[in-house]
């Protein structure tokens, strides 16, 4: 493996930093680090990188060193290599060159559209942050992540009119204070499952250490090789993550992480299933009269296939042959993106995606049907996150509801009915998209898209109706019971 440290631009320590290393760990390993607390003015504060366990990542040698375990021990921190002194990169080829126009561009005529699918996950999916676009709390005392180790914290706020995640590495017994604030430049998620966060050093993108986890509305380590009581801001976002979380973004073809920041545009929008739409707006502004959408792909015209190939972008396992940017909906997929469709695993060994579509097509109703677009389930341009009854209602066109047995059952039948996905598609949790804390692991909970009787599924979705039966019949008794009931209304 190709050493991690760029010792390029580090000074060399003198031998009394050794000696006073070597008092840190073997006070630590007495106990002698005391739980965290804030630091006294007067301590010594130095940026993260000047930190004794500090190093300096390439790129291209993160994975490798992540993958294995890190550097070693359990108190390390990484960080990228500092931008160098050049001009920023500027691609030749702009998005509206190739037709990625901003959802903005489509408003004039289609402005219901766009007022309801702001609100999809599709839009969210990436944002620029906010107070309203970040879900974490930043408010004192809910803006903390602590790690195992006490002199370890990461805190979220604000600083200098930005949202920041700094890192807090105190020594007592050297009596310093690490610290170092990381810019949160632009949010990764829409929030049903969770956020990541990432940060522009210079013009590369990095992941942030620091998550949030929707399900337990907590600040976490982010998924994947972010180890508890370790720093690493290091992580290079290729152009692959950016294909399935932006519409568009000039990549450098030179870098893994290197981007153009002038050309992004959140969000997978619009051109992301339409296709490139310069040529389409320029007629309709020459042509206001025409009601017919020209030079433009209409996703309801494909076939099934080439309409749940665009899903299969991000929805999907497979081996990448070209930059999905340049796919335009309509092609056959497999020019870009050669599609695992075995998906024999059960748990969701494909991390993000659970390999929706390739579990989908396995499903009998799948097969038995002659296949179905993504889209009689999935309303792109609504925010369907509630949507339980919705989906139910697609399975009803099919199936009849009273040879459900859990229908049919006397206690929870009558709301199961509205409940359908939840036991024959159920959410499986994802070792490979795992955060790890304190308290041990925690695994992201992702849908299984294939459709079936699941025993187990529906005995568990049974006790959660049961328990929710319970919870309203309990609040109707009690609004009931309450004084305000028994007095009756006013004469």
């Amino acid at each position: 493996m190709k050493s991690t440290c760029d010792t390029a631009g580090w000074r060399r320590r003198p031998l009394f930093l050794t000696a006073l290393l070597l008092v840190a760990v073997t006070a630590a390993g007495a106990g002698l680090l005391f739980a965290w607390r804030a630091a006294p003015q007067n301590w010594s504060r130095q940026p993260l990188r000047n930190a004794l366990t500090a190093q300096v990542v390439r790129p291209a040698d993160w994975a490798e060193l992540t993958l294995a375990g890190g550097p070693g021990g359990n108190d390390w921190v990484l960080l990228p290599p500092q931008p160098q002194q050049h001009s920023p990169f500027r691609s030749a080829v702009t998005g509206a060159q190739r037709g990625f126009l901003a959802p903005q561009d489509c408003v004039d005529c289609h402005a219901d559209y766009c007022e309801t699918f702001q609100h999809t996950s599709h839009a969210r999916t990436s944002m620029l942050p906010s107070a309203t676009s970040i879900l974490g709390s930043l408010q004192p005392g809910r803006n903390l992540l602590t790690t195992a180790r006490p002199e370890l914290q990461f805190r979220m706020h604000s600083l200098d009119g930005k949202i920041v995640q700094t890192v807090e590495l105190q020594y007592p017994p050297l009596r310093t204070v690490f610290t170092d604030s990381f810019p949160i430049d632009l949010v990764f998620g829409s929030g049903n499952h969770g956020q990541s966060y990432l940060w522009w050093n210079g013009d590369q993108l990095c992941q942030a250490h620091v998550s949030y986890l929707t399900e337990s509305d907590a600040w976490v380590n982010s998924p994947g090789p972010y180890y508890d009581g370790t720093v690493d801001f290091s992580r290079p976002v290729p152009v692959r993550c950016m294909e399935c979380h932006v519409t568009w973004i000039a990549a450098d073809p030179q870098e893994m992480n290197r981007f153009d920041r002038s050309t992004l545009i959140p969000g997978v929008t619009c051109v992301r299933c339409h296709g490139p739409a310069h040529e389409h707006v320029a007629f309709h502004r020459q042509h206001p009269a025409e009601t017919e959408g020209k030079r433009i792909v209409n996703p309801a015209g494909l076939s099934i296939e080439r309409q749940n190939e665009i899903c299969a972008q991000c929805h999907s396992a497979g081996e990448e042959h070209a930059s999905l940017f340049s796919y335009r909906p309509g092609e056959p997929l497999q020019q870009w993106l050669q599609l695992d469709l075995a998906a024999s695993a059960e748990s969701n060994a494909d991390p993000h995606s659970a390999n929706q579509l390739a579990r989908l097509m396995q499903s009998r109703c799948f097969q038995q049907s002659g296949g179905f677009a993504c889209t009689l389930c999935h309303d792109p341009h609504q925010n369907q996150r509630d949507g339980a009854a919705s989906f139910a209602q697609h399975c009803r066109n099919c199936h009849q509801q009273n040879s459900c047995p859990e229908v049919q059952r006397g206690e929870t039948g009558a709301i199961a009915g509205d409940h359908c996905v939840a036991c024959h598609m159920p959410a499986r949790r994802d070792a490979q998209v795992a955060m790890q804390t304190r308290q041990g692991n925690i695994e992201a909970l992702l849908r299984d898209h294939q459709i079936g009787i699941w025993p187990e599924t529906a005995a568990a979705e049974r006790s959660k109706l049961a328990d929710k039966l319970r919870q309203a019949l309990q609040t109707q008794d009690n609004s009931q019971n309450s004084p305000t009931a028994q007095e009756g209304p006013a004469p």
